[in-house]
């Protein structure tokens, strides 16, 4: 026998699912999010002798398993379990775990192919491994995944799973998924013929990169040569938990702050220091902040096409600028922009190190702020009239005015997640989630959902549109059974508004029927109600904030809001729209 396992069972007379469950189970906080199926049924049912130590979720699609684990991934930096059947994880649930890849949050999922076993060369039902009339699991999964392994026998189930938790957790996290044969959970552990077994070794790696002395001296020397250093913030202090450091950092050294739209929340926007968030949606005053800049911080971000407005010339200019980056990931430095100096750490150690080399330093960052706001604005967009048609801007607005300092708001893709990025001012102590690459709909609600979870005592505030609210009834149904404490706010204006603003003159396909939705979400049992003022608005929402549960509130809105609206000062291009023709 090569180790003992945690109970007094002997390692040979576990099965795979056996010990996949006991991997869980000795995990600081184990969470399961997902419906049993298929062979994963073996998993769930030996979570059972577990039951007091891990967490398990059942949602009513797997769509919202993936989302919600994300979304716990990327605000607590913590490992979710997604657990279901892999050919319905493969037919509803990549937008989690998509958007877990490209957004950095960690994430295991463990699914099983149900290859059907000595018939598997035959065509069974539901068999997912590639072959003659078959459909190929694994190869899906590599596509939007950091890694996927397939485990064949009992052993390799058990150290998959140990595994993939390290390559979810190590260097730029991602979502890790381990697909199962039948055999690999049905049969028991022979460590006569498989590799050794170490239940009670960790695989884990290091802690996270600490920045090398030289890398912090020479960023240090190029920040002091600097007169209006800039910070940009991403993502990845959100996943460093290094929020406090950053503030500390910025005030230290008097340097604006903006963020990437996937940092929005990392930096509070009603700090002095703060300018908003950048690229073809964000801030002027953001954008104009940076472009004035002589060196730019990039903290935590890839400093993608999508957050520099397709690397415009008026955001990031390396002819005229100087880059400090500072990364988790070696090849997230240098990706886009290749910097002067590269700083491959973990933000929360190094950005008080290097806080600490530039003692004394200080630009002006506080008048070029006050000078951006006075030019461009900054969080003024002006309420519409009171006898308007109610403004979907003007309600993120009134969010922004009402919303405890604390919470957490999520939105979806669409328009309503410019409102947010634009009229959502985010505090200290709160945060904001988007789809971070994949932009799908359906995303609010369950990421609220996590976020209700993880954060007790924060309020969750899930924003999106009409048409992600009809895609999300099951994510509705499975946060009234899990009896969570969030609000849904339901922009209503009867269409796709992102499509049906960029097809000009000529609709088609953009346009929904009218439907009760808050009569629809009290008939699942979550307290709802209908508003078509800014005042009625402002009353539901309270009240909603002092109750406990589900709380719906759709707002009527006007079709008067477009995303055109958001566009930066430097988005001059409408690539969305189509062609313009004169009829």
């Amino acid at each position: 026998m090569n180790s003992s396992t945690t109970t007094d069972q002997p390692v040979r007379q576990l099965t795979g699912a056996q010990a996949v469950a006991q991997v869980i189970a000795a995990q600081d906080r184990p969470i399961v999010y997902g419906i049993p199926g298929g062979y994963t049924m073996h998993i769930y049912d030996a979570l059972h002798a577990h039951r007091d130590r891990i967490a398990t979720h059942l949602v009513r699609q797997e769509s919202i398993a993936t989302v919600m684990a994300e979304a716990q991934g990327r605000l607590t930096g913590d490992v979710a379990f997604v657990l279901a059947q892999g050919a319905w994880v493969l037919g509803n649930a990549s937008i989690g775990i998509m958007e877990a890849h490209l957004g950095a949050s960690p994430m295991v999922i463990l699914i099983d192919a149900t290859d059907g076993g000595a018939y598997s060369h035959l065509g069974p039902y539901q068999a997912g491994f590639g072959g003659y009339g078959a459909y190929d699991l694994p190869a899906a999964m590599k596509a939007i995944t950091k890694r996927t392994f397939v485990a064949n026998d009992p052993t390799q189930a058990m150290q998959m799973t140990q595994l993939a938790i390290k390559h979810a957790t190590t260097g730029e996290p991602g979502p890790v998924a381990v697909v199962f044969h039948g055999r690999s959970l049905f049969n028991r552990i022979n460590p006569e013929v498989e590799p050794p077994t170490y239940f009670e070794r960790s695989y884990a790696s290091p802690s996270q990169p600490v920045a090398n002395p030289a890398s912090l001296d020479a960023a240090a020397d190029l920040v002091r040569a600097s007169q209006r250093p800039v910070i940009i913030a991403g993502n990845g202090v959100r996943l460093s938990k290094a929020e406090a450091e950053l503030a500390a950092f910025a005030g230290a050294i008097g340097a604006p702050v903006a963020t990437t739209p996937a940092g929005k929340g990392t930096f509070a926007e009603n700090d002095v220091l703060a300018v908003g968030t950048i690229g073809a949606f964000g801030h002027d005053s953001a954008n104009a902040t940076v472009g004035d800049a002589d060196l730019v911080i990039a903290i935590g971000t890839k400093l993608g096409a999508s957050d520099t407005a397709n690397v415009h010339p008026q955001l990031i200019n390396l002819q005229k600028q100087r880059l400090l980056q500072l990364d988790i990931e070696p090849l997230n430095i240098s990706w886009t922009f290749p910097a002067d100096v590269g700083v491959l750490a973990d933000a929360k150690d190094a950005l008080p190190r290097l806080g600490e080399r530039l003692s004394g330093y200080r630009s002006n960052g506080l008048e070029r702020v006050e000078a951006a706001r006075r030019k461009w604005g900054y969080f003024d967009h002006p309420f519409g009239p009171e006898t308007a048609r109610l403004s979907a801007r003007d309600v993120v607005r009134k969010l922004s005015q009402t919303l405890p300092e604390n919470t957490v708001v999520t939105c979806d893709a669409g328009e309503n997640r410019l409102f947010v990025l634009r009229d959502f001012q985010s505090k200290r102590g709160g945060t904001v989630l988007q789809p971070n690459g994949g932009g799908g709909m359906g995303y609010a609600i369950p990421s609220a959902m996590a976020a209700s979870l993880n954060f007790p005592g924060h309020r969750a505030v899930a924003v999106l549109g009409d048409g992600g609210f009809a895609m999300s009834l099951h994510s509705l149904i499975s946060a009234v059974e899990l009896g969570l404490d969030l609000t849904i706010v339901v922009l209503d204006n009867t269409v796709l508004g992102w499509v049906y603003n960029g097809q000009r003159n000529r609709k088609i396909a953009s346009q929904f029927k009218p439907f009760d939705y808050a009569g629809i979400a009290r008939s699942i049992g979550a307290d709802a109600s209908l508003v078509d003022s800014l005042d009625a608005f402002e009353v539901a929402l309270e009240k909603s904030l002092a109750a406990s549960g589900v709380c719906v509130i759709v707002a009527a809105t006007g079709k008067d809001d477009r995303y055109q609206d958001m566009m930066a000062a430097i988005n001059t291009v409408d690539v969305y729209a189509v062609p313009q023709f004169d009829e």
